[in-house]
């Protein structure tokens, strides 16, 4: 009894051990190549790059608070005018790991992905070398070997910067082993609760992965000859209903956040030209064999032989990440010229192969794989499934092998071997830790540790010094941006209200309004705000702008800590983010041919008589050098002349516009905007020069497509109309995604504008009846009721579809164990 007991826990601890140490390798893998590569916390690069800079940093500082209490994980008021955040959650931050988010401080927030990463990596490995294990009965040391050229092939290596997509890396090698025993043995709990987890994980990448599971359900099927473990044949309508229940299943477990996220991303909107049907009929419609060709493939012929080779990848180019170590490559064509694999089981995965190398190489095949859409960016997501494929393979090979009669393997011998385990072992942590680090040569460049603590302790200080400024509520908004041109979340990360926004769960009514205004170029999902706009920031409440520039008409506040080199600058005319208006708001819509009339528009909705802000300017044709087109527009006294660039759609960059000496690219994804000219005029009008000039760029919009509109802003008018609005503007307790709250004044019965866009979710009662809400301006803007005297309004958001999502989830809970109950009873009977 005694020696039982020991030998138990004897066994229990070394596989604790065994276990242990194969989820240490791959992190000992990662802080090697950022130690190689200095990279954060091991060098001066941080180790934040591309996304993880301009936006997943910034959600992680969000959803800190969120996890402290001190924002709604529902809704944020911080910038696009504020959004549903359901969408933003389960897509970016539901991963368990981010619940170590509070054990980090906002200075910490880099080594939190870095630890994040480390601990996904370790359980990466771990997942793989259990499906191995328990699919193939692949050998202990030899199951960590194969484990980590999926742990470690070129797409984790070179996705580490989207961490939010490795939890279903953990996930997918389970999924694998559960559809296994789901084809062999009819067994589906193990399915249903896995697809549950990777839905509730990131339902994006949830997607993906059944849809991989489904061929390899298939390829299961096909290569154990469509039949189940106990020899009875299995039609493949018969697997297909199997397959079946545990999705449907899993959908109703997971309800509670799936149905919230399907609500929130149709409010979120899309471009059109990357739907897949716009996909398809801008290949027909190329003009040309070559044209066509060119939109069909993904990539071209050089960049396909770069994935095969980590030194050559660069993320800059279309390169598939093929690459998942000698070794296991190896196995893959070992599997195909193996005697003991039958020709059956190698047709069945030379289809598999085919088919995700068609989703890899053919644009309305990979637009499928992604949600029905062409992805932006981060090339090529469908090689999530490259690893996986090559590892069933490994391990079928190992079986094949391992279980072939004595004498007719060659490899038998050397997988019994625990020095060639040892040799290949090292072999392959060399090859794959070479690898990722020279991969990493363009991933990880150009933006400093240091840099990025210096701006975040800049960006807080300035931030406090204006909360301490006191007075109404306001938003805020910077003309630059922390990294490139796309980090346009640092409102959400510093935790104030601003107008910028760049994620793919976002208000589509609201940004499209924002871009009618001309702070950012129509029909995309991001806004920048590049510049600012006197008349609009005011009646937005954009109270306060840092900018490297001087900000003309607006008042130097010298006393505000710099972020960057940029001074903070008070508008004079900010109103606050809610106040009375005239009942045509109710009504009104922005439909001007150009941002300066549809200014116009938006004032004389909100106080119910024309308003003209903005007056076209005199602009006449000056010399210019070839290649470029100026003018020289005069601005009459007291006023503050603006540009605007107009391009056609379809171009990717835009133009160059020089306004008084300080030249930008306008008319392209991040950036169209209303340019100010460099000061009010005083007594006298003045007179500016703007150049515009093409850029040498065939994605670049032709110059001769391109127009420039020149319009005044008249700041008498400004003044009467935020002198008329102002008189009526409420008082905020609150304003904040856990709710707005406050009280108005109004001396007749009326309407209250909210500066939120209105939308399915809010609960607004005033004096504490429930009222209901209409929206403004293709409900961008959230028009209140209200009564003659003081009116107590309070504002509470929930996400639409989050309430029937649950109690649908709690149906599901309690169906299953229902069920399982019931099965047990029968079992014991």
């Amino acid at each position: 009894m005694g020696e039982g007991s020991e030998h138990l826990r004897s066994s229990r601890l070394g596989a604790l051990v065994f276990w242990g140490a194969w989820f240490v390798v791959p992190i000992a893998m990662l802080c090697v190549v950022a130690a190689v590569r200095g990279v954060y916390p091991f060098g001066a690069q941080s180790f934040l790059a591309e996304d993880l800079v301009y936006q997943y940093v910034d959600f992680f500082a969000w959803f800190k608070r969120v996890l402290a209490g001190q924002e709604s994980v529902f809704y944020s008021t911080a910038c696009g005018l504020g959004a549903n955040t359901w969408g933003l959650y389960s897509y970016y931050l539901a991963s368990p790991f981010n619940l170590l988010l509070p054990f980090f401080d906002e200075t910490h927030l880099t080594l939190f992905v870095f630890v994040a990463d480390a601990l996904k990596l370790g359980c990466m490995q771990l997942a793989a070398m259990f499906y191995l294990r328990r699919r193939f009965g692949v050998g202990r040391g030899w199951s960590g070997v194969l484990a980590l050229g999926y742990t470690w092939c070129l797409w984790t290596a070179t996705n580490l910067r989207n961490p939010m997509w490795l939890d279903a890396l953990i996930l997918l090698p389970l999924l694998m082993w559960a559809v296994w025993e789901l084809v062999r043995h009819g067994r589906w709990v193990p399915l249903c609760l896995l697809t549950t987890a990777d839905i509730i994980c990131c339902w994006y990448t949830a997607y993906m992965a059944v849809l991989f599971l489904i061929l390899l359900a298939i390829l299961e099927w096909w290569c154990a000859g469509c039949r189940d473990a106990s020899g009875e044949h299995v039609p493949l309508w018969r697997l297909a209903l199997r397959f079946a229940r545990p999705m449907l299943v899993a959908l109703v477990l997971c309800a509670w956040t799936f149905v919230p996220t399907v609500m929130a991303m149709l409010e979120s909107g899309g471009v059109e030209e990357t739907s897949l049907l716009g996909i398809i009929q801008g290949i027909l419609g190329a003009g040309s064999p070559l044209g066509m060709a060119m939109k069909l493939f993904t990539t071209k012929p050089g960049c396909f032989v770069r994935g095969f080779v980590p030194a050559l990848y660069d993320f800059l180019r279309p390169v598939p990440q093929f690459y998942c170590g000698v070794v296991l490559m190896g196995c893959f064509a070992g599997f195909y010229v193996s005697r003991h694999v039958t020709g059956r089981v190698k047709g069945g995965l030379g289809v598999l192969v085919a088919v995700m190398l068609a989703s890899i190489l053919l644009t309305p095949l990979q637009a499928i794989w992604c949600g029905f859409r062409a992805p932006t960016g981060f090339y090529s997501r469908v090689c999530v499934f490259v690893a996986p494929v090559l590892m069933w393979a490994a391990g079928w090979l190992w079986q094949a092998e391992s279980g072939a009669p004595s004498g007719t393997s060659r490899l038998a011998g050397l997988l019994g071997s625990r020095v060639a385990l040892g040799t290949v072992c090292a072999f392959v942590v060399a090859d794959l830790t070479l690898g990722a680090a020279l991969a990493w040569r363009t991933l990880y460049c150009g933006y400093s540790q240091e840099y990025h603590d210096g701006y975040v302790a800049q960006s807080a200080q300035q931030i406090s010094d204006l909360e301490g400024l006191g007075g109404c509520t306001w938003r805020a908004d910077r003309t630059f941006t922390r990294a490139g041109f796309a980090a346009l979340n640092d409102e959400m990360g510093r935790g104030y209200m601003g107008i910028s926004s760049y994620s793919s769960a976002h208000n589509q009514d609201a940004l499209d309004f924002l871009s009618a205004l001309g702070y950012s170029k129509p029909g995309q999902i991001s806004v920048r705000y590049a510049a600012p706009v006197l008349s609009s920031d005011a009646l937005l409440g954009v109270r306060y702008v840092c900018s490297q520039q001087p900000v003309a008409g607006e008042t130097l506040l010298e006393d505000v800590s710099q972020v960057s080199g940029g001074s903070a600058y008070e508008n004079p005319y900010a109103l606050g983010l809610g106040y009375l208006v005239s009942g045509d708001a109710t009504s009104a819509a922005l439909e001007g041919g150009s941002p300066f009339e549809r200014q116009n528009e938006l004032a004389s909705a909100l106080v119910g008589h024309e308003v003209k802000l903005f007056r076209s300017a005199a602009a006449t044709e000056a010399l210019a050098d070839e290649g470029t087109h100026a003018w020289d527009v005069t601005v009459p006294a007291g006023c503050l002349g603006y540009a605007y660039v107009d391009v056609p759609s379809g171009y990717v960059d835009g133009v160059m516009l020089d306004v008084d000496g300080v030249s930008q690219q306008e008319g392209w994804r991040f950036q169209q905007t209303l340019r100010p000219f460099s000061a009010v005029e005083g007594g006298e009008p003045g007179v500016h020069r703007v150049v515009m000039s093409g850029i040498d760029n065939k994605k670049a919009v032709p110059l001769e497509d391109a127009s420039c509109a020149f319009y005044y802003l008249d700041l008498n008018a400004l003044q009467s109309l935020t002198d008329e609005l102002g008189a009526r503007q409420a008082t905020f307790d609150s304003f904040a995604g856990s709710g707005i709250s406050g009280t108005v004044t109004a001396d007749s019965d009326g309407w209250f504008m909210v500066s939120v866009p209105h939308e399915a979710g809010w609960t607004v009662t005033v004096n504490g009846a429930q009222v209901e809400t209409r929206g403004a301006f293709g409900d961008a803007l959230t028009l209140v009721p209200v009564a003659a005297g003081e009116n107590r309004f309070e504002m509470t958001f929930v996400s639409p579809g989050f309430v029937p999502g649950c109690v649908v989830s709690a149906a599901g809970v309690l169906g299953l164990a229902a069920w399982a109950f019931w099965r047990r009873r029968r079992a014991g009977a």
